[in-house]
């Protein structure tokens, strides 16, 4: 049963980082509209990966960190969208 869960996440957590890295780019590079677009889109993939490895390893304290990280990534952008509203 672990096996065929692992088999499954694998691939799905391949095509997550590869989904991951543009997301990144846009984040760490651009205007700040980019950013925050990049910011928005990276929150919830990488939120996604962690409850896959949860799933797949069967650790539920991955679970708790995607739920903060869910949180923290949802405020940080409001924050840095008031910031940016300030700006424009």
């Amino acid at each position: 049963m672990k096996t065929d869960v692992l088999n499954t996440a694998v691939p799905a957590l391949a095509v997550m980082i590869g989904g991951l890295l543009p997301t990144l780019l846009a984040t760490l590079r651009g205007r700040p509209a980019g950013r925050l677009a990049g910011l928005i889109v990276t929150g919830p993939l990488v939120t996604l990966a962690l409850v896959l490895l949860a799933a797949a390893y069967g650790r539920p304290a991955y679970l708790d960190v995607a739920l903060v990280l869910a949180l923290l990534s949802f405020a940080g952008s409001l924050v840095f969208a008031r910031f940016l509203s300030r700006t424009l």
